[in-house]
């Protein structure tokens, strides 16, 4: 249950520090005056998002804090697994700087946006004006069902496996456009990394065919050189070799005279070996050479084949070709491991899609089995409200492929008038109508709630007469089962209030500002006689304010 409610430099609201009690509590006040700057101050605590616009004096923080009363709600385990302080009369406060910054507190322990909207939508139910729109839309449809039959666990259980069968077929797309997209371009991959693999590439084999090539070129050339080389070193009359040994022969007989001469003698015969090695060497070098037209042909085609292939790939390298290879093997293997994992995660999805079809028609048998009980029970309300005519039947039907929510398609179908054919809600109630179908179905899912406060934010819109005494009716019968907080214009409803608060403007030092007060007897008399008959207030109107505050009290 809600116990209080304070507001520091929010909007129009300077300071505002309200209690409240269980029961039905009304807020009234002009238009304009600030009724729903309360519930916007409100949102805040519910995990809505905010920004610095909203401070009325931009050099102060705004700050939101409720107290409410969570005993026997069962939150325990919630608080536990939030790490945060359980208490029976628990502190939510909202923050927002200067600077735009937000900080969220439960028992002042901080906490992110997402734990305090779970924690709200187990304490407080707000129903807008605006909240009949939903009708048209197919979740909230669904969300009525679900709620009436407390279907939250099954829901979420289903909502989990949604979640995963979702992250999967995600998964199992994106593979399934990689695969697509490979097999595009994998005959091509496959063409050119036979081509590459047939070429039998060696790194350093271009510069080894080049010298080759060069060498072959010049054979005729090389072998002459050696022939001639060999000639003047052995071979020739007056050969370097013959002319060494005439001269070692010179050094012989004078060695015994001076070391000098024996060491010039021992370095000479020296060298006869190394020019005689020499000299062998060239003459097989020679013998060696060979000229072959044809090998320089097949040396030549195969430079020609990996200029071909660089110039097809754009490199300049049999390195860089055969990186060019790597790469291509490396997108023929990754495409390969995407089709193995595509097998495998699509085994997955198929047992997460029966998972989910299973799940999904547990749903909906529960649907269907609450739906005539939920149209017995709206179409009471209806009596209620003044519609004993209309008709309202909730019509479901099976989608081909499940959604968030299920199997289950789901139309209101409604008709105000005996006789008549009722068809989608939508199309044919009227701004009344819609907003007392919404007050009766909000009435029966309140009723099978477990949540301690509900807020109507002045969803009496288009309602007034009798009409308006039926629902003020109504709303206390929802007062004695919940806390209700009531933002109204209809003087029935206000007077149907156990707890009266009106919302007014006050100007200090040329500045606006909303505040609110508590009023009783005299003073609330004479406010909804206001409502009654305007600002000129009549002793006509406060004599009917009158009655209506009295048969309240005498009911």
């Amino acid at each position: 249950m809600l116990l209080s409610l304070q507001i520091e430099n929010y909007a129009l609201i300077r300071s505002l520090n309200i209690r409240f009690d269980k029961g039905f509590t009304v807020i009234t006040g002009e238009t304009g005056a600030g009724k729903s700057i309360l519930m916007g101050a409100l949102s805040l605590i519910l995990g809505n998002r905010a920004d610095s616009s909203i401070l009325h004096d931009t050099s102060k923080k705004c700050f939101v804090e409720v107290e409410f009363d969570i005993e026997n709600l069962g939150l325990e385990s919630f608080f536990e697994e939030n790490d945060i302080d359980y208490q029976r009369i628990s502190i939510i406060r909202r923050e927002i700087t200067p600077t735009g910054k937000s900080r969220a507190f439960v028992n002042d322990s901080p906490v992110n946006l997402n734990i305090l909207k779970s924690l709200a939508e187990n304490l407080v139910d707000i129903h807008s004006q605006h909240h009949h729109l939903l009708i048209s839309h197919a979740a909230f449809r669904l969300q009525v069902i679900d709620e009436y039959a407390q279907m939250q666990q099954e829901l979420s259980a289903y909502q989990n496996v949604y979640s995963n069968y979702r992250i999967i077929e995600n998964k199992c797309e994106k593979l399934r456009h990689k695969i697509a997209q490979g097999n595009k371009e994998n005959d091509y991959l496959e063409f050119v990394g036979n081509e590459l693999m047939a070429a039998q590439l060696i790194p350093g084999e271009q510069e080894e065919l080049e010298a080759n090539i060069l060498y072959l070129s010049n054979s005729e050339q090389i072998k002459n050189n050696l022939f001639a080389s060999s000639q003047i070193l052995s071979e020739q009359e007056g050969n370097i070799i013959e002319q060494l040994r005439n001269l070692d022969q010179q050094l012989k007989p004078i060695v015994s005279y001076n070391d000098r001469f024996r060491e010039m003698s021992e370095r000479l015969e020296k060298v006869i070996l190394e020019v005689k090695d020499i000299a062998f060497d060239i003459s097989k070098m020679e013998d060696a050479v060979e000229v072959n037209p044809q090998a320089i042909e097949n040396y030549r085609e195969r430079l020609d084949l990996l200029f071909s292939l660089q110039q097809k790939h754009h490199v300049s390298s049999v390195e860089e070709l055969l990186k060019v290879g790597d790469d291509i093997q490396n997108k023929l293997n990754a495409h390969a491991a995407y089709v193995n994992q595509l097998e495998e995660i699509e085994m997955q999805r198929k047992q997460l899609y029966e998972d989910l079809i299973k799940l999904a028609k547990q749903l909906s048998e529960k649907r269907k089995r609450a739906i005539p009980v939920l149209e017995k029970d709206i179409l009471s309300k209806f009596s209620l409200l003044g519609m004993e005519n209309a008709l309202f039947v909730i019509e479901a039907n099976q989608m081909d492929v499940p959604g968030e929510y299920g199997i289950d398609e789901v139309t209101f179908q409604f008709s105000a008038n005996k006789g008549s054919k009722a068809i989608e809600i939508e199309k044919v109630a009227s701004g009344g109508e819609m907003s007392r179908v919404m007050l009766a179905i909000k009435s029966v899912i309140t009723e099978n709630a477990l949540l301690p406060t509900v807020i109507f934010d002045e969803i009496d819109t288009g309602i007034s007469g009798e009409i308006a005494g039926k629902v003020a009716t109504l709303m206390s019968e929802i007062a004695r089962q919940r806390q209700l907080l009531v933002i109204t214009h209809l003087p029935q409803i206000a007077a149907k209030g156990e707890l009266h608060y009106y919302v007014y403007k006050k100007v200090e030092n040329d500045d606006t500002y909303t505040s609110i007060k508590q009023i009783e007897q005299d003073e609330r008399v004479y406010e909804i006689a206001k409502m009654i008959s305007g600002e000129n207030v009549t002793a006509t109107s406060l004599k009917a304010a009158m009655e209506l505050i009295n048969r309240k009290n005498n009911h």
